[in-house]
């Protein structure tokens, strides 16, 4: 995959990997299909401050409960009045924001399809490359009312796209499944019509194994199949499409085919004409028995203090690893055992036996953990090149996998990462095609909510995971993102990028600055958004 300019967005990745993103050109160019495409962004910006959890969806804490439900009601109108403020809604994937009246300079953000975000005025503001006008939108910058945006906030189209838009924060907004080579239908088929499929695609639920590259992004595929638990969506109730909007024709059945190999985010999984459907979150149709369902990680890293401290031993391994207890000068085995991607808080004072080196468990009185079995979450002393007291920064380590999370010089959350499979970087090879991640300091240069990525320039035709939930570019395509697809964290994964778990992802997403407004979708630092926080990727 080549490496796009840093002017130019990037939601960019290697095919052969969890690190994924898509090219493509710069919003500057005036041309409908510019909205189909990433925005632009330039150098990430250290700006100053201003001075003056198939599990449920995890959607962070609920309202405290009422005594009865019309108490819960009345307590919600009082605490909640109707937000009438008007919006701007999007029905295409990116509805940039600029920072003036004009597809020039750097988009400061966008709007995703089926959200909305707060105007700050009903009166269009007239610019170039906008024949309906630019309006100000919540809290700064301008879009453009054109084929991808709408003020019709009752709009069919956009009300069904919306229905399934990740607009609630949450770790988890939809299921996810790996194709076994599918067609994308904007309509339920008919039996004729299925029967066409099966001679393009073979026989339902079969697949042919893909090569070595792919091995990483199979480890958490299910062998159940994807129930049905909605009910048919309005939209395609009757076999027909009674919606129609965005860019491609009502007409055309089958819209996209989604190769073997790609993943496919699932709003709703339904039953019709006896086989269960999955809907995309831009509306399409794809056949359960053609892909197969990936299972949720549930693996996390720890918020430190009260009681946790560093440093940590990791088990990186996907085995137990022993604990040893010390008898007669010799370590021996103990029944407790360190079970995989868990920690354990160890003490720096080393012991030596056998010549192997243990690390007695804080806490844990005469239990030790061989230094073989774990690898090391330590603190750093003094605060890195450019970071200001009190400032958060996080440090990524190569070789040890290992996450730390700081503000100022306190460390406060601890965790591990998949860094690229190529290991440590060679000066001079690119990191790309070695599959290295790249060393420095990389301030954060956009953040993605939710987004498709893919190599590719255009719109992805080869390989492409569709709705990676809280993306962070740091110098593209380098991101920090989350792997829906392992969580085997803490070892080497991807192509390049770094590889974090969906809990993680969405915990450093909102800690991270700058903070994303209501209603966008994406945002660059700088601009009056926000200082950007920077990550420090050392080897070890």
């Amino acid at each position: 995959m080549g490496t796009p300019s840093r002017s130019a967005l990037f939601l960019a990745t290697a095919l052969l990997s969890g690190c994924s993103g898509s090219a493509a050109s710069s919003p500057l160019a005036a041309v409908p299909t510019e909205a189909l495409k990433a925005p632009s962004v330039g150098p990430a910006v250290l700006e100053a401050e201003p001075k003056a959890s198939l599990e449920a969806t995890n959607e962070g804490p609920a309202p405290s409960a009422a005594k009865s439900t019309g108490d819960a009601d009345k307590a919600s109108a009082a605490q909640d009045p109707p937000d009438n403020r008007p919006r701007l809604g999007a029905t295409g994937p990116f509805a940039y924001i600029y920072k003036k009246p004009a597809k020039s300079g750097l988009a400061l953000g966008y709007i995703r399809m089926g959200t909305a975000v707060p105007l700050r005025s009903t009166k269009p503001v007239p610019g170039p490359d906008c024949l309906r006008g630019w309006y100000a939108v919540e809290p700064r910058g301008y879009a453009c009312l054109n084929f991808v945006t709408t003020l019709n906030l009752e709009d069919p189209y956009y009300l069904a796209l919306k229905a399934v838009a990740p607009e609630k924060d949450a770790v988890w907004y939809y299921r996810y499944a790996f194709s076994n080579g599918a067609p994308m239908y904007s309509r339920i088929p008919t039996k004729e019509e299925s029967e066409k499929e099966d001679f393009k695609f073979g026989p339902r639920g079969s697949f042919a194994q893909l090569a070595e590259w792919s091995k990483g992004h199979e480890e958490l595929l299910m062998k159940e199949p994807i129930a049905a638990t909605d009910p048919v969506p309005a939209i395609f109730a009757g076999g027909k499409k009674h919606i129609a909007g965005g860019t491609r024709s009502p007409d055309q059945l089958i819209w996209r085919t989604i190769p073997n190999g790609s993943m496919v985010a699932v709003a709703k999984a339904f039953e019709a004409e006896g086989r269960t459907w999955l809907m995309t979150p831009d509306l399409m149709l794809v056949p359960a028995d053609r892909v197969r369902q990936i299972k949720r990680s549930s693996f996390h890293g720890v918020d430190l203090g009260n009681g946790v401290e560093l440093p940590l031993a990791w088990n990186r391994t996907k085995a137990p690893k022993p604990k040893y207890i010390k008898q007669d000068g010799k370590m021996v085995a103990f029944e407790g055992a360190l079970l995989p991607k868990t920690w354990v808080q160890v003490t720096e004072e080393k012991e030596t036996s056998g010549g192997k080196t243990y690390l007695p468990i804080r806490g844990e009185a005469n239990l030790y953990i061989d230094t073989d079995d774990v690898t090391i979450s330590t603190a750093k002393k003094g605060l890195p090149r450019g970071v200001e007291p009190g400032q958060k920064w996080i440090e990524a380590k190569i070789l040890p996998g290992t996450m730390t999370l700081y503000e100022g010089e306190k460390p406060v959350r601890a965790s591990l990462f998949s860094p690229g499979k190529g290991g440590v970087p060679v000066p001079g090879l690119d990191n790309t095609k070695y599959a290295t991640t790249q060393i420095g300091t990389f301030p954060i240069e956009w953040k993605d909510h939710v987004a498709t990525m893919s190599n590719e320039k255009s719109e992805a035709k080869v390989l492409w995971f569709t709705d990676v939930p809280h993306i962070q570019y740091l110098r593209a395509p380098l991101a920090m993102h989350v792997a829906y697809w392992h969580e085997d964290f803490g070892n080497p994964k991807s192509a390049e990028c770094v590889n974090i778990s969906p809990e993680d992802g969405h915990f450093l997403f909102n800690w991270t600055e700058p903070g994303l407004p209501e209603g966008w979708g994406g945002i660059r630092p700088g601009d009056g958004n926000g200082r950007s926080t920077p990550v420090i990727i050392t080897a070890k």
